[in-house]
């Protein structure tokens, strides 16, 4: 584990993010078991990573370790990767990486969705390398995400509510 100082119950806090893991000891049979990604996450809580935002200077998911799975907040409120194309310039970076296909459903376990970048009026202008996503109880979801295609990517935390700043890419838009 991170170098982590333990906070409450199961939540860990460190200099740069925010742990969540069940602490309880697993019995025999579930020694087997791999552990669930819902119990078992960072807290990825980062204002520029929001859709609405837009910042001086860019980042680059191309430089994070990414390791394990991750919650996505904003200013402590839970939320999830965008389904559909976000602006240029938003989400802290110049290509914003969004879900190229809908969230799973918690019966769906863990899936494997695609990622794309906007770029150069191209809703996927960028594939980046593929993610996992689960739903969990409680009605959030978690990420498993890699390292993006290239630089100047990062990916996006949005909520249902703002779906009126994003848009369904048109099919000459998901061309490379």
């Amino acid at each position: 584990m991170h170098s982590a100082k333990k906070v409450l119950g199961g939540l860990f806090i460190n200099t740069n993010c925010l742990v969540y893991t069940d602490i309880s000891l697993p019995s025999e049979d579930d020694r087997s078991r791999p552990i669930d990604p819902c119990f078992h996450y960072t807290v990825l809580d980062q204002a520029w990573r929001a859709t609405n935002t837009s910042t001086k200077y860019k980042m680059c998911d191309r430089n994070v370790k990414w390791r394990g799975w991750y919650r996505l907040y904003y200013k402590g409120q839970s939320l999830q990767m965008p389904e559909r194309c976000v602006p240029q310039e938003k989400c802290g970076t110049h290509a914003p990486l969004w879900l190229a296909g809908p969230h799973p459903r918690r019966k769906n376990g863990i899936v494997t969705r695609n990622v794309c970048g906007h770029w150069n009026k191209k809703c996927c202008a960028f594939k980046s390398t593929p993610i996992k996503v689960k739903k969990c109880r409680g009605n959030y979801y978690v990420y498993q995400f890699t390292k993006p295609s290239a630089c100047h990517l990062a990916y996006c935390a949005g909520s249902l509510q703002e779906k009126s700043d994003l848009r369904e890419p048109r099919q000459d838009q998901l061309e490379v």
